[in-house]
């Protein structure tokens, strides 16, 4: 069984005080959702069934992605969630409808829920872990990344948020290790978080989703400072976006991640 630490200080919650129409009062404590969304495209040659024969022991169901291809410049105009000169692929932009229509449901909904993209491998023992997790803390956190980018950096803080920490990975080692993670049952670290990159499977409360709705839409073409990486990213997806407010939310990561993903360019349906 996985033994998961968490932080000491929590953060301010993303909660609202006072009721809004359709959503649930703050002082009711979400449940845990056992089944994850993965985002897919209807029509992916494959993927689906790879996902299924990756994770099988996994309670899971796919959610038609958008298909950003499939779109008309008024199409996304209409949708009011882009700015115009955004430099999003059309990728990019079904992605960013898919999770807004998720992340409205959930935000009127009352579970936590896990979304995933259809190239994440998770530990056999993903769910144990994470449930046991959430329903211990389930007050206490509005987001919590279980996998990221092996390509790029993941930023948390410890020392009651005094001390950010940045880790690197190798993305080559671990096309290498997937068995090894697969069997892996080491203890699982939570700290909180400040950055990171590729959404491949994460869990949001109700009230995380409307803070994330409320300040990432309409998405717009600016340039953010990653500490992370030391340098400035333009606003090409929807997970450069998300990284300006983890630091105001009750936001955590998994280490080592309890998802991976392999990052297959070549097969991507977000980079085109």
């Amino acid at each position: 069984m996985v033994t998961m630490t968490t932080p000491a200080i929590d953060r301010p919650s993303c909660a609202t005080p006072v009721p809004v129409l359709g959503t649930l009062p703050a002082s009711r404590a979400p449940a845990v959702g056992r089944t994850l969304r993965v985002i897919s495209l209807n029509d992916t040659r494959g993927r689906r069934a790879a996902f299924a024969a990756q994770n099988p022991d996994l309670d899971f169901a796919f959610v038609d992605a958008v298909d950003g291809s499939a779109l008309t410049d008024a199409d996304i105009a209409d949708s009011g969630l882009f700015a115009s000169g955004l430099p999003y692929t059309r990728g990019a932009i079904g992605i960013a409808m898919t999770t807004h229509r998720l992340w409205t449901e959930i935000a009127a909904g009352d579970e936590l829920v896990t979304i995933a993209e259809d190239d994440a491998i998770f530990r056999p023992d993903f769910h144990a872990a994470a449930t046991e997790f959430l329903r211990a803390h389930v007050e206490h956190y509005d987001f919590v990344a279980w996998g990221y980018n092996f390509d790029s950096i993941l930023r948390g803080t410890i020392f009651n948020n005094r001390t950010p920490v940045t880790m690197r990975f190798d993305e080559a080692a671990l096309t290498q290790a997937v068995d090894d993670f697969r069997t892996d049952r080491g203890p699982v670290l939570v700290m909180n978080l400040l950055e990171f990159y590729g959404i491949c499977a994460y869990t949001i409360s109700p009230a995380g989703a409307r803070f994330l709705l409320d300040h990432c839409f309409p998405l717009k073409p600016e340039t953010l400072f990653s500490h992370g990486l030391g340098r400035t990213l333009p606003n090409y997806g929807i997970d450069v976006a998300m990284n300006k407010f983890y630091a105001a939310m009750r936001s955590a990561a998994a280490f080592p991640p309890l998802a991976v993903t392999l990052n297959a360019r070549a097969t991507s349906t977000i980079q085109r």
